[in-house]
Parts: C-alpha cells; structure tokens; sequence
C-alpha cells in the first residue's frame, strides 16, 4: 500500500500556481500511488471552496483520497475551529496544516496554537511545513508545541526541507509525538532518519506532482527490509491517521 502524504489542488497566491485534481489522478495511476493525502495550497483564495473540491474527489475516487485542512491560521479562532470541525466531521478529513511561509505564522504564537488546540479537540494530526521560510519554518519551534500538547500527533512536512534535517530529526528526538513526513528529503539522510527514528516515525510523501515519481524512486533505492519499506510508504500513515478500513485496496497485480 502506497500512500502519499503530501499532495495540493487548487490555485494559491502565494506560490502562483494551480494544481490541477486530473493531473494528480493520473500520476497517481500512473505511478501505483494507492492513496493521497491532498489539501489546498498555502494562500489559497477560497479554501472552504477548495476543501468542497477535494470532497468531491474523494469521492469520485472513493479509498484514494483524503482531505487535509488548509485555511489561513490568522482566521478568526470561532471561524477556523468551525471550518476545520465541518471538514473533519462531514467531510471525513483526517488533518490539519500549517504553513509558516505561506501565512506568515509563528508556530509559537496565538494563531498556532489554536490550530494545535482544534487539532486535539478533534482527534486529528497536524501538519506543519518546515524547510523554506525560516525562522518561522525551523522544525525545532515545534518542540514547545509538542510539549504543550503531547496527546497530539505533529507532522513535520518535508522533514525541514533537506537543509534542516539535523534539526528535525533533534526536534524527533525530543518529542515522541512528532512524525516525519519527506518530501525533498536528500536519500541518504533519508535513510538515516528511518534508521535513526525507526519507520514508525517516517512517512512517504510528494507534495507535487511532478516529484512523485523521484520520492518513490528514493525510498526504493535505500535497499531497505520489506517490512520497513512498507511502514514507510504506507503502513505509518495508514495508523497516524486512521485510514485502516477506509482505504481501497490495491488490485492484485
């Protein structure tokens, strides 16, 4: 079972680009990708639009796809925890997201720590981008929060983007309720981590479309056990955010 973590549809300001839902259909069928976990782009104009979207292609594509909240953590406290609680409990999303770049936050500050505080009132992870954006995107400002909130599980995205590596897996370290996620990880750091961390803490993940064919190429070079190679791509995620029984099965080959 393949499952992608990190994948986007939707326009963003931000980034000035549009990730087409077709277009990360196709590259999943036509990679083997079982699953994707999808959510809007930071600086996305109408989230709760793009939220309805990934909805809609769930279930369209009923076991592959499985949303993540996206929404600007400046929002309103009220209005954010009641876009993340509709997404959550109607729309049977499994995350939420935040990124330090994309919105400009502090992961230590008020608007943060809200999203950590609806993230454990609804008994789902948070995905926080790390990597590019600092200082806000530095992984170790997620120490405090993690502390803060040991009952709830945070996910690093990118794992701090290849150039703060060391500084994610410190921040791993330290708070056992901090998970992984590796997009743009280098490969050989990438093998220290699961080696270092245990595949229990590591999770596959894609973020564009054109890069999901190199993050399955790198974990398949690593020459890894089976069994570690499948937590990797699929068995983690699958546990963290509760996917088991929701997932299409892959067809026998």
């Amino acid at each position: 079972m393949i499952v992608n973590t990190h994948a986007h549809i939707g326009d963003t300001s931000v980034f000035d680009v549009v990730s087409d839902p077709s277009e990360l259909i196709e590259a999943m069928n036509a990679n083997g990708v079982d699953a994707s976990l999808v959510m809007p782009s930071a600086g996305c104009r109408d989230a709760a639009a793009v939220h309805n979207q990934i909805f809609e292609l769930g279930q369209a594509h009923p076991g592959r796809i499985f949303g993540i909240v996206q929404l600007n953590p400046h929002t309103e406290p009220e209005a954010y925890e009641a876009e993340a609680t509709r997404c959550v409990k109607e729309l049977g999303f499994v995350a939420l997201k935040i990124h330090p770049l994309g919105y400009g936050v502090n992961p230590l500050g008020r608007s943060a720590d809200n999203v950590f505080r609806v993230g454990l009132k609804l008994r789902v992870p948070v995905m926080v981008h790390t990597g590019s954006g600092i200082p806000w995107a530095l992984p170790s400002l997620l120490i405090l929060p993690a502390q803060k909130y040991p009952d709830l599980p945070i996910v690093l995205a990118h794992a701090g983007m290849g150039v703060f590596t060391l500084d994610a897996y410190v921040t791993a370290r330290v708070c056992p309720n901090i998970y992984l996620e590796t997009s743009w990880a280098k490969p050989g750091e990438l093998k220290w981590l699961i080696t270092e961390l245990g595949p229990e803490r590591i999770m596959l993940g894609m973020d564009l479309v054109s890069n999901m064919a190199v993050e399955l190429f790198k974990y398949r070079s690593l020459q890894l056990p089976e069994s570690t190679l499948d937590a990797c791509m699929g068995g983690t995620a699958t546990r963290l955010f509760k996917l088991a029984g929701r997932l299409r099965q892959p067809t026998p080959a």
